[in-house]
């Protein structure tokens, strides 16, 4: 085309349009945008205004895809002078790359006229100087490409304009504008567009950008809310509900992703453990057909996610990556897998691999299915070559795709890991959950072994109660053997239990039995000498046990084993019956229904019931011995009238050992009868020191006659002791000339001894003691009746003792299974408390962790929310500044929103809630620091530290309320050195004390009128200092001591204190709700600090003083309590060996409330005692932080109490720990 051409169709352009309401337009656009949220009404309104404005014959809005191609979205058309374009697709060869560069880089707007052939192109310039050069500038024209005008021509289109929309993403990663789409007038007849239009198209086409934006900020709204409440939805249903529910938060998940199916797959958590597997919707076959193979435990399966997984990691970042498969038979690696997809719809795969901390606890996997795709073209054309020829026909033209794999978009993965991360806190809380649910019922399934153990000994203990009562009740063997086997019987359930006698010859029988059912009775059965071997009786008399617990693979004779099953016994327990030294018979118990192993406390039964019954025995021998004596006695009554008494005397005695087996009351009876008796002037008993040997003893009772001394002291003594041992009796009618040795005759002048009787006294095998009888007035002849009286006396006394003996064992067995019943119940409360204090440690650092996930979010989108307000509030005061006269409308509703005040505490609000969150992040720092559950070693902490995350989780309780005016605390903290403890233990010390103490001030309160509360408010007050011990140079005028219960120096730790000393108290004020700190220094008439020393002295020493609690309190009385630095500094350098010690810290934490008496604070740190309400209280709090802080940490806890002055906890605890106890 020619230079003339051209310039005259330029002329034609600048002829002057009609004047065109350029602000009437752009007010409607706007307006229509603000009164609109959906960006489809929007440019539908803004084509049919621009329409009607310009007057051509279609305006239409085209969108831009992300493969280049395009879709007319909103269209206008005027009296149909052309066909519908709106819903065609348009291919990317259509607008060239050249084309869109332009476009997006310089905003280039192209005005095209096919009848003249030219093509004006304007670009719009960024800045706003070049902006109004180019609005006043010439408009650039080439001659148009034969190809666009053919395109334009078949479209019936003879003039067009088109103007870019350009869209800029702020919530983009990376922020930069993006070529949206274009808006396109068509024309069927020639027309031209001057400057002035082009300028009102390209002010719409601003606000339709802004349109844009808006809408885009709505949909990521709307998409976050969606996102925020499908994470709460699953969230409360692992986290909120009474159980975890896996199935339904499964089902949510699916639904929210928009899949067809999936599964949750929990790894074992243990070795013994089976996986668990949770499915909702379409499903993969089962490997090999068999329901237990599961997909996920596939090697192919592993190796696939874990390569996956790795390539995912980044350095540093802790996001888990989900793995995205879009389509599944395109992915190579799990080739060998997808034949279970095959008769399923499934296409794309998400698998989140669930992992806590650094485990695998399984794989969240959602499955998508294939879906069919229809696009509507403008015009047939090959989709799959480039277009070499301009369309001849835009006639919509449909295109169908099937099987189409469905992509994941950045939305579905950032949902994933955010419903993944919950997914693995529930799974591990669940098997954590499950895991202290066997725990617990191993630890019940013990304390009820334990207690059934307890109880089986304590019913073992009544049978021999009741045993030893039928001894003391009755002599008749038969009725106390008779009650042996039927207790043993009743206490083993055993089928049979018999007692067979050693009588000699044929004589030897089975003489009682005991049956538990139908078993036929085998009394007065006897045995052969086969079924005794030679073998076996030497072990039963040496007492040895014999166990039989399978008669049929015993290693017995064949004849024996066939004389056990013809009285069908199966099993035996044989334990032999010892008199003396001759073996007197077996207590045996059988089972005759089955084989049974006999246990060692069963075995320890029998024995102990086989001494008793040999006591028995052995008492009713000595009674049918005494019994056949008195009627013999009885029958010369006037020949051996003596006789007669003296047998009197011992049925009296027998009598008393059966009444009484105390042995201080039996020898006082015994030894006060056998005088009178006998007519002597003492009878003592004298008991040796077993462990002395037979040279010492003492007498331990006697009975004297008035008018001689008594002899009870101790005795050492080589002249006798061992000849008695043999059973050897001493009759001495004189001691002078009766052969006895010179010293012995010595030893029983001193006793004043004349005659004396002595006879052996002995228990069971052993020898005891001696009976002695003097007579010393004048020589005497003992009569053998007397000496066999004594003798009998003596073994009854025997009796006597070991049956003392025996019940003193019983009794000691009773008390220690008494004690060890009340301490195994206090321990199952302590370790149930122990229990619920992890639980709840490990509850509070749970919710800390679920509180800062969302304080973060919340945090961290303040900033954002800030700056988007303080956007908006610079645009509305640009709108003000330019338009200053707004339309009526928005005048009103600027007044029904009280704009200048929402624009004034708006930004207050948000300052507000950042405060706000800052407070969620110190307690949830509060509750880690308390809860320290990844402090299980002893290590060095910030005591200070324990106390404010204390304070901060009490704050509620110290708060005033309506029916509590509150309570003040006030903290006077020393300055600390890091304190090795077990920091979580000593918070619960702290929790604890504390706690008493507001309970005590809120009850004390309660009983308090206003006038009283408000004269002395409730108070706690928290002091820490260290103690210090160690002396000064007496040049000082003054020395230190340590005192009391102080504690010794950590060794090889000596601070030398200095002009800057490590216990200097700063001055620090924090104030807190409801908490005020102080802290106080001590200063001397001079600028240096002074320093107190850490014992009272009064002239050198230790003072005794105490306060109104009862506390020690501390000073010095010398000519001043306080010692500068330099006065320290001058005696320790001239004294370097004298320099302070720091030992301990001390914390003491004391109320204003109204004490307590002597008598509770005593008994304050027993287990289970406590003065709160059933049900307010268990009583092991005290005594609980007394184990932790005396026993875990070697330090002091006491408590100073004084009614109406309030009560203090006094905490001591070393700063540094030997190493031995760190672990």
């Amino acid at each position: 085309m020619g230079a003339s051409k051209i310039k005259k169709f330029i002329e034609s352009t600048t002829v002057v349009q009609p004047e065109l309401k350029q602000e009437d337009l752009l007010r409607r656009i706007t307006n229509r945008i603000r009164q609109s949220l959906e960006l489809q009404e929007i440019l539908t309104a803004t084509v049919s205004e621009i329409l009607t404005v310009l007057g051509t014959d279609r305006v239409m809005v085209y969108r831009f895809h992300k493969s280049g191609s395009g879709e007319v979205i909103a269209e206008s058309i005027r009296d149909h002078q052309l066909p519908s374009l709106k819903g065609l697709n348009f291919p990317a060869d259509d607008i060239p790359e050249t084309a869109r560069q332009l476009y997006l880089q310089v905003r280039m707007r192209s005005l095209v006229d096919v009848s003249s052939g030219l093509i004006g192109f304007s670009p719009v310039s960024s800045s706003s100087t070049e902006q109004e050069t180019a609005t006043h500038e010439e408009i650039s024209y080439r001659p148009l490409d034969p190809c666009h005008a053919q395109y334009l021509t078949a479209m019936g289109v003879k003039s067009s304009v088109v103007l870019p929309i350009l869209h800029y993403d702020v919530r983009a990663k990376h922020p930069q504008e993006k070529l949206w789409g274009l808006l396109v007038s068509h024309n069927t007849t020639p027309r031209s567009v001057s400057k002035e239009e082009l300028e009102i198209l390209q002010g719409v086409v601003d606000q339709v950008s802004i349109a844009i934006a808006q809408s885009a900020l709505l949909s990521q709204t709307r998409q976050w809310h969606y996102t925020e409440a499908t994470i709460n939805w699953v969230s409360t249903l692992l986290h909120s509900r009474p159980s975890i529910e896996l199935q339904t938060a499964l089902q949510e998940t699916v639904s929210a992703l928009q899949g067809c199916g999936g599964r949750l797959y929990i790894a074992a958590y243990k070795t013994n453990d089976a996986p668990e597997l949770f499915t909702c919707g379409d499903q993969p076959s089962p490997l090999e057909g068999k329901p237990e193979n599961f997909i996920e435990e596939h090697p192919v399966w592993k190796s696939w996610a874990s390569f996956k997984y790795q390539e995912k990691i980044k350095p540093d970042s802790a996001r888990r990556e989900p793995l995205v498969i879009t389509d599944l038979y395109k992915t190579s690696a799990l080739g060998i897998l997808t034949p279970a997809f095959r008769a399923t719809p499934i296409r794309g795969m998400l698998v989140l691999p669930l992992y806590y901390r650094c485990s695998v606890l399984g794989y969240l996997s959602i499955f998508r299915s294939e879906i069919d795709t229809e696009t509507l073209w403008a015009g047939r054309f090959d989709t799959n070559e480039q277009q070499q020829l301009p369309r001849q026909s835009f006639e919509a033209w449909r295109e169908l795709k099937r099987g189409q794999a469905q992509e994941w978009t950045s939305k579905d993965i950032e949902l994933a890991i955010a419903l993944g991360h919950h997914f693995a806190m529930a799974i591990e809380q669940y098997k954590l959950y499950a895991l202290v649910q066997s725990l617990n019922t191993n630890l019940e399934h013990q304390v009820e072994e334990r207690t059934a153990k307890l109880q089986q000994s304590l019913e073992q203990w009544h049978a021999l109660e009741r045993i030893t009562n039928q001894i003391r009740s009755t002599l008749d063997l038969n009725t106390i053997l008779q009650t042996i086997v039927r207790e043993v019987r009743d206490l083993l359930n055993t089928d049979r239990v018999v007692i067979y006698q050693f009588a000699g010859g044929d004589r030897s029988k089975v003489i009682v039995e005991a049956i538990n059912g139908k078993w036929q009775s085998i009394l007065g059965i006897k045995a052969s000498k086969g079924n005794f071997p030679k073998g076996e009786s030497r072990l039963y008399k040496r007492g040895e046990v014999r166990v039989i617990e399978d008669v049929s693979q015993a290693n017995i004779t064949p004849e024996h084993r066939e004389f056990l099953q013809s009285l069908q016994i199966q099993a035996d327990l044989i334990v032999p019956i010892g008199v003396g030294n001759d073996l007197w018979g077996l207590l045996m118990a059988q089972e005759c229904a089955a084989p049974r192993n006999w246990l060692l406390p069963e075995i320890e039964l029998l024995q102990q019931l086989a001494d008793q019954a040999a006591v028995a025995i052995q008492q009713a021998e000595l009674y049918e011995q005494s019994r056949i004596t008195a009627a013999s006695a009885t029958a010369h009554a006037q020949k051996f009238s003596t006789v007669a008494k003296q047998q009197k005397a011992l049925f009296g005695v027998i009598t008393e050992i059966r009444e009484s087996l105390d042995v201080g009351t039996i020898f006082k009876a015994t030894t006060t009868e056998v005088r009178r008796l006998l007519d002597a002037n003492r009878v003592a008993v004298f008991r040796f020191a077993p462990e002395l040997g037979y040279d010492y003893g003492e007498f331990v009772s006697e009975d004297v006659q008035s008018g001689w001394p008594k002899v009870s002291r101790e005795v050492q003594h080589y002249c006798f002791g061992e000849q008695y041992r043999s059973g050897w009796i001493q009759a001495v009618a004189d001691i002078y000339g009766t052969g006895l040795s010179e010293c012995h005759i010595k030893f029983l002048e001193r006793l004043q001894v004349r005659a004396s009787l002595v006879v052996p006294l002995p228990k069971g095998d052993a020898l005891w003691g001696l009976l002695c009888i003097h007579q010393c007035t004048a020589p005497r002849h003992w009569d053998p009746s007397e000496i066999e009286f004594a003798s009998k006396i003596a073994a009854h006394l025997g009796v006597a003792l070991q049956q003392a003996e025996l019940l003193s064992q019983k009794e000691q067995q009773a008390e220690q299974l008494k004690i060890a019943l009340q301490n195994l119940k206090q321990t199952q409360t302590q370790l149930i408390q122990t229990e619920k204090m992890s639980s709840l440690g490990q509850l509070i650092a749970g919710v800390a962790h679920e509180i800062n996930n969302p304080v973060n979010f919340i945090s961290g989108n303040l900033s954002y929310t800030s700056q988007y307000a303080k956007d908006l509030l610079n645009l509305l005061q640009l709108y003000q500044k330019y338009y200053p006269d707004p339309v009526p409308e928005i005048v009103k509703l600027a007044k029904d929103i009280e704009f200048d005040f929402l624009e004034e505490d708006l930004p207050k609000i948000l300052a507000s809630m950042k405060i706000g969150t800052d407070r969620l992040h110190k307690l949830v720092l509060s509750l880690k620091n308390f809860s320290r559950l990844d402090q299980s070693e002893m290590q060095p902490v910030d005591i200070h530290e324990g106390l404010e995350s204390t304070l901060l989780i009490l704050q509620h309780r110290l708060k005033s309320k309506s029916y509590h005016s509150g309570i003040g605390v006030v903290k006077h903290y020393g300055d600390l050195p890091l304190v090795d403890c077990y920091a979580s233990q000593l918070n619960q010390v702290f929790m604890n004390v504390l706690s008493n103490a507001i309970d005590a001030l809120e009850e004390y309160d309660s009983t308090r009128t206003p006038e009283e509360i408000k004269a002395r408010k409730s108070q706690i007050t928290i002091r820490t200092s260290v103690k210090e011990f160690g002396k000064l140079d007496t040049s000082m005028g003054a020395s230190v001591s340590t005192t009391g219960n102080s504690l010794a120096p950590v060794e090889n730790l000596e601070v030398a204190i200095r002009g800057t000393s490590a216990f200097a108290n700063p001055s620090l004020t924090q104030e807190s709700a409801g908490c005020t700190q102080e802290n106080n220094n001590h200063a001397s008439a001079s600028s240096a600090p002074a320093y107190r020393l850490p014992y009272p002295l009064e002239n050198g020493k230790a003072s005794s003083e105490r306060d109104v609690l009862g506390r020690p309190t501390l000073g010095v009385s010398a000519d001043s309590s306080l010692a500068t630095p330099d006065e320290l500094t001058h005696s320790l350098d001239s004294t370097p060996s004298d320099s302070l010690r720091i030992s301990h810290v001390v914390i003491q934490i004391s109320d204003n409330g109204p004490g307590m008496p002597e008598e509770l604070k005593s008994q304050i740190f027993e287990p289970f005692f406590t003065t709160k309400p059933i049900g307010k209280g268990t009583g092991l709090g005290l005594s609980i932080s007394y184990q932790i802080v005396v026993e875990k940490h070697g330090g002091i806890f006491k408590c100073f109490s004084q009614q109406g002055q309030g009560t203090e906890f006094w905490i001591e605890i070393p700063i540094w720990q030997p190493q031995s106890d760190k672990h």
